[in-house]
């Protein structure tokens, strides 16, 4: 497997329109997607940072595995998604 680069940041945080609207403000960050991921249990949201992407993630509920980390460690890096040609 031979990474291409990092293809995305993953952010945990609690309030999703509230990080949303703080990396535009901050980062003048453009959304590109947003969706519900019921079978992991989060709302996600993709933002564009420069040449970057952001996925910022809230969790749809307690004792979803977003909401168990956010309860362990707080907002903040969640994962790093990386890019590979093959697996």
């Amino acid at each position: 497997m031979l990474a291409r680069g990092i293809h995305h940041l993953g952010v945990a945080v609690h309030d999703l329109d509230e990080a949303v609207e703080t990396y535009e403000r901050l980062f003048g960050a453009e959304l590109e997607h947003r969706a519900q991921v019921d079978d992991q249990g989060v709302e996600a949201a993709a933002v564009r940072v420069g040449a970057g992407r952001v996925e910022l993630l809230a969790p749809l509920g307690d004792e979803t595995p977003v909401d168990r980390f956010l309860a362990k460690r707080g907002p903040g890096m969640h994962h790093v998604a990386y890019e590979v040609d093959d697996v």
